[in-house]
C-alpha cells in the first residue's frame, strides 16, 4: 500500500469516527422511531411462539428506548403479590451497528444516492438482527430468569435450552458487530480493494500465472 492509499484510509477512519459520534446521538434520541419495526415484528413472532401466554411488547413509559415485554403468565413476586409477568428488554444492544454503519457510509467518497442505498440496506439488515436479539433475549429471560414455571412454558412451545443459548449468543455477541461491517464491505468493493492493494484483475492475473 502506498502513502496515498494510507492517507485515504486514515481520512476514512477519521471521518467515520466523527460521523459516528453524531450518528450515536441521533440513533439514541430517535430510538423509539427507528426501533418501531423491530418491536412490531418481535411482538408478532413471540405471539406466534408463546400463544396465549404472550400479551404484547410496548415502549417503556419511563425510558422510551426500552421495550417492555408483557405476558399473561401469573407470577408471584418477592413481595408476595401475584400479577402478570412483564420484563424489560433493551433493543439498543442489538442495533448499535446503525451509527457505526452511518459513520462508515458518510466517511466514504461515494455519491449520495449510493450512500442512501447502502444505509437503507444496512438499516434493513440491522433491524433483522435487532428482531432476532429481542426475540431470543425474551425467550432466554423466560427460560432462565423467572423459575421453573416460565421455563416449562418455553419448553412446551418447542424451544430447547440449546437453541436459546446458541441463538442468544449469536444475537448478542456476533451478529450486531458483524452486520454493519459486512454490509459496508460488500457494498464498497472498490474502496476495500484500494486499501488492501489487491483488486479483482490482480487476482485473475495471479491465478493465471500460478496455473
Amino acid at each position: 500500500m502506498n502513502d496515498h492509499e494510507e492517507l485515504k484510509l486514515s481520512e476514512l477512519l477519521i471521518l467515520a469516527s466523527l460521523w459516528m459520534l453524531f450518528g450515536f446521538m441521533v440513533w439514541y434520541y430517535l430510538s423509539a422511531f427507528h426501533g418501531f419495526p423491530a418491536r412490531i415484528t418481535a411482538d408478532a413472532i413471540l405471539g406466534e411462539i408463546l400463544g396465549s401466554n404472550f400479551h404484547q411488547i410496548v415502549v417503556n413509559p419511563d425510558q422510551h428506548y426500552l421495550f417492555q415485554v408483557e405476558t399473561t403468565i401469573p407470577f408471584t413476586f418477592p413481595d408476595g403479590t401475584t400479577e402478570a409477568l412483564g420484563f424489560i428488554v433493551n433493543p439498543l444492544i442489538f442495533s448499535y451497528g446503525l451509527p457505526l454503519l452511518f459513520g462508515l457510509v458518510m466517511g466514504s467518497d461515494v455519491g449520495w444516492r449510493r450512500k442512501i442505498f447502502i444505509f437503507l440496506l444496512g438499516y434493513v439488515t440491522i433491524t433483522a438482527v435487532q428482531i432476532w436479539g429481542v426475540v431470543w433475549e425474551s425467550l432466554k429471560m423466560l427460560s432462565f430468569n423467572f423459575g421453573d414455571q416460565t421455563h416449562q412454558i418455553v419448553q412446551d412451545a418447542g424451544i430447547s435450552d440449546a437453541a436459546i443459548a446458541l441463538s442468544y449468543q449469536l444475537g448478542t455477541l456476533i451478529l450486531p458487530a458483524l452486520a454493519p461491517i459486512f454490509v459496508w464491505v460488500l457494498t464498497n468493493r472498490r474502496l476495500v480493494e484500494q486499501f488492501v492493494g489487491w483488486g479483482a484483475e490482480q487476482m485473475k492475473t495471479g491465478g493465471t500465472e500460478k496455473s
